[in-house]
């Protein structure tokens, strides 16, 4: 049988735990058309639950048209541009409809058309390159409101702060708000892991997306919800572990979805193999911990020396006290204002977060300085 645990992908169906609040939550936002800021650390499932979502609609819902657009890694307006027009074919799945509706939608420029072979359907690409890129985003959001008309519709963007990294950041979200906030029949979701980031272009006064969107911070998922789904998953491969057992697993990996997904995936593995044993936790933990010493180990070795000190610090104090006389001197650390420039750096890095408190965001990267900094 095939492991039913998975860590690398999006995940949804009966891999997905849960969240049954959430996705009951990110629907009325939807149905309400209200614009929701969703945003959580990395890699705690913000992406499957809007699949998820979008799948409970796809089945339940199909009078909603929902378009996820993935973000990441793109640069620039262009990129954001044309990312959303190449899904424009879900919102009309005939080519002959989609194209007449581009020509008479699209002022002033051109698109190039080839199909997708995994689903035989049309993408759209966009030429830039005698157009203004501004008359391309205003025909792309004014086509999207000519969608609406017909259907409801939420559009994802995830990984949102992308946008606060283009050149032109400022000037291309006024342009996007002025359109967005004029589509009275689209939900945007607005998702995101880089708080700081998400927090400036909602929260501050002088940012074009300023108090635009709902804010929904995406929180662990409790004990009691990660043990049935465990105990199914591991049921149908004929696998029996005890809820004390699973409960400690989840306490272990600190309730977070992406570790316990991993755990899992291997100690399914492990046991399709062999017999459970006191030591098949600790075995296996250990296994995934030495699997990742190179990359942690290239990490630890670009850092400084006080930038070193200073995630011991977190790690010995846990994320709190940091300033006190004796947790400095536990370390080495001659003056706070070390700590603070060593925080703020590692806090860019990705490698800190807060939350409450400071956190080191990987948690094997965590247990790997506990047995080896």
């Amino acid at each position: 049988m095939k492991n039913p645990f998975t860590y690398s992908n999006v995940v949804t169906g009966s891999c997905f735990c849960n969240r049954k609040k959430e996705q009951d939550d990110l629907l009325e936002f939807i149905r309400a058309s209200q614009n929701v800021l969703l945003y959580s650390h990395r890699r705690t499932g913000k992406s499957s639950l809007i699949k998820q979502v979008f799948l409970n609609i796809k089945q339940q819902s199909p009078d909603i048209g929902a378009l996820y657009i993935d973000l990441y890694g793109t640069t620039s307006e262009k990129e954001f541009i044309t990312r959303i027009f190449q899904q424009l074919n879900i919102l009309e799945t005939n080519t002959d409809k989609l194209l007449k509706l581009l020509k008479s939608s699209i002022d002033k420029f051109s698109f190039q058309i080839s199909m997708d072979p995994a689903t035989n359907s049309p993408t759209i690409t966009p030429a830039f390159k005698s157009t203004d890129e501004n008359l391309i985003l205003k025909n792309l959001m004014e086509l999207l409101e000519k969608f609406s008309r017909k259907r409801k519709i939420v559009i994802a963007l995830d990984e949102f702060q992308e946008v606060a990294k283009y050149v032109n950041a400022t000037s291309f979200e006024k342009q996007l708000r002025s359109y967005i906030q004029q589509q009275s029949n689209i939900c945007y979701i607005f998702s995101g892991s880089q708080q700081h980031l998400l927090t400036a272009m909602f929260q501050s006064q002088d940012r074009a997306f300023y108090q635009q969107a709902a804010s929904y911070p995406l929180k662990q998922i409790e004990t009691k919800h990660y043990i049935p789904w465990m105990i199914k998953l591991f049921n149908s491969g004929n696998l029996s572990i005890k809820k004390a057992i699973i409960q400690g697993i989840v306490e272990r990996f600190e309730n977070h979805p992406m570790y316990i997904q991993l755990f899992c995936f291997f100690l399914w593995r492990e046991l399709q193999h062999n017999s459970w044993n006191d030591q098949t936790i600790n075995m296996i933990e250990r296994a995934m911990i030495d699997q990742k010493h190179l990359e942690y180990q290239t990490l630890w070795d670009n850092l400084s020396i006080n930038q070193k000190k200073t995630l011991k610090l977190v790690l010995i104090n846990n994320g709190q006290n940091l300033f006190a006389a004796e947790a400095l001197v536990d370390v080495n650390i001659k003056t706070a204002s070390i700590v603070t420039r060593c925080l703020k750096t590692l806090f860019e890095k990705e490698i800190l977060v807060k939350n409450g408190k400071y956190v080191i965001q990987d948690l094997f990267l965590k247990k790997w300085l506990a047995l080896n900094a």
